[in-house]
């Protein structure tokens, strides 16, 4: 069964709405340049058993990371900067699963790949910038892919390419964001449950 996560929450009745929709994950980011920014002493709401809470990171120290998963209440981690072997390692000896995030433009950002998560998630690369873009990349590029681990898939996503996604090799997980929005963190329940329904 295909899952599907819900990231870049952060207005607590728009949680509790989208949380009824029972989305396997959903992503709460944890980045003070990002519009979606929750803020440092942001707890995640209880949500459904079913539903994992996903604390999202560029760059940030592995103690601030452990202190927050207690403080908000996250079990998954999603890095989306330089981390390392060393600092996911850490955050696995911790208990929490790792989400690795790789920016593809070309197969050798699928190709290269050494490091050892939990889970990748592949999104869109532009540029410098850091997270996600909106924009969605070439999908032919994962057929090189060949590692046993398990990834997400960002970039874009909306319900019209669901079907085309599901069809792709070593696919764990769909991520919806910003094709979901109203507005930067207000995600549109309408859209949501229409996701729900085609997955």
């Amino acid at each position: 069964m295909m899952k599907w996560k819900v990231c870049g929450m952060r207005d607590l009745k728009n949680i509790e709405a989208v949380a009824a929709c029972e989305p396997d994950y959903m992503g709460f980011i944890w980045v003070s340049k990002s519009p979606r920014y929750v803020g440092a002493d942001f707890v995640i709401p209880n949500l459904p058993a079913k539903t994992k809470a996903v604390g999202v990171f560029v760059n940030e120290s592995t103690a601030n990371i452990l202190a927050l998963s207690k403080k908000a209440g996250f079990q998954v981690v999603q890095l989306h900067g330089d981390e390392g072997q060393e600092v996911i390692d850490e955050l696995q000896a911790a208990g929490l699963l790792v989400i690795k995030a790789v920016s593809v433009g070309t197969e050798q950002d699928v190709n290269g790949l050494d490091l050892l998560p939990d889970y990748y998630l592949f999104d869109t690369k532009k540029g410098s910038q850091v997270g996600g873009t909106g924009e969605r990349f070439d999908w032919s590029i994962l057929e090189v892919y060949k590692l046993n681990i398990p990834y997400f898939l960002a970039g874009g996503l909306e319900e019209a390419s669901i079907k085309e996604a599901k069809q792709l090799p070593g696919l764990y997980a769909l991520d919806f964001n910003s094709k979901l929005e109203l507005s930067p963190g207000l995600k549109d329940l309408a859209k949501v449950k229409d996701i729900m329904q085609n997955i």
